[in-house]
């Protein structure tokens, strides 16, 4: 049987929070189940991820092995070749220039991996964003998500699959992140909810003056509460828009033949 996402997921959490060297240990252990049971993009992959984690990590010979073999393998994001930070890194060697060379793409295919680098900076951006607004919020309400459809078309080689894998792990980290953060805010809420009652009156007057916590009442918490709801709704409204308007669409009578990569 194939290996599936969740594998590759588990595999690149230590890739994922930085820790390159164990990285290179999870990856290279799911590689060999992936060579026996497929699928051939994943190990393409694997080997890019690897390449790039050597790269991080200074060790250009076995860096260059794995760009190597993820070439050979059929994996042709030209794209993460020259943005990938690891990969990157390895272009200073003299042996990466005649890997760069094999390199085929079609138009259409180089079209899509463009695209989805594009769309995992923008992910990067609207989790930053979503964080961001989480700080301050006074209601209780879980922050909504928009996140694009992956592309269905039928790629023409290996990398596309793999750019599509490495998009949607953007998208799981998103969730998770957006996820925290409204947990750590709703917790905070609770804790000023019970500071705001201690002392409280039977009568629901606060034993320190005032009418609640900081001299709110409740219909003054209400009120904020409701505020700051319609204001995430309204960034809810504008940052779907937003993603519909990034959605992937394909060119139409753009080459499928292979060609070089671009320099």
């Amino acid at each position: 049987m194939e290996i599936g996402f969740e594998e590759l997921h588990e595999a690149c959490g230590t890739m994922i929070s930085g820790d390159h060297e164990q990285a290179r240990r999870d990856l290279g252990g799911l590689l060999t189940a992936v060579r026996e049971h497929g699928p051939r993009w994943m190990e393409g992959l694997l080997h890019a991820l690897l390449a790039d984690a050597c790269g991080r990590l200074g060790n250009t010979a076995d860096g260059i092995e794995h760009f190597r073999a993820a070439v050979a393998t059929g994996w042709n994001d030209c794209v993460a070749a020259v943005t990938e930070p690891g990969l990157a890194a390895l272009s200073a060697a003299p042996e990466h220039r005649e890997v760069y060379r094999r390199i085929t793409v079609s138009p259409a295919d180089l079209e899509e991996l463009r695209w989805i680098h594009a769309e995992r900076a923008n992910i990067d951006h609207d989790t930053g964003m979503m964080i961001t607004e989480n700080v301050g919020r006074k209601d209780g309400s879980p922050t909504e998500v928009p996140q694009v459809l992956l592309p269905t078309r039928t790629p023409d080689g290996l990398g596309v699959p793999a750019a599509r894998a490495m998009l949607r792990l953007r998208q799981r980290g998103q969730l998770h992140a957006v996820l925290t953060s409204d947990t750590l805010r709703r917790s905070h809420l609770t804790s000023m909810a019970v500071i705001g009652n201690i002392g409280s009156s039977p009568f629901g007057g606060s034993g320190f003056g005032g009418s609640g916590f900081g001299g709110m009442g409740f219909g003054s918490q209400a009120m904020e509460a409701a505020s700051s709801q319609a204001l995430a709704n309204s960034r809810a409204v504008t940052r779907r828009a937003a993603v519909r308007a990034r959605s992937f669409c394909p060119t139409i009578g753009l080459s499928t033949l292979p060609a070089p990569a671009p320099a």
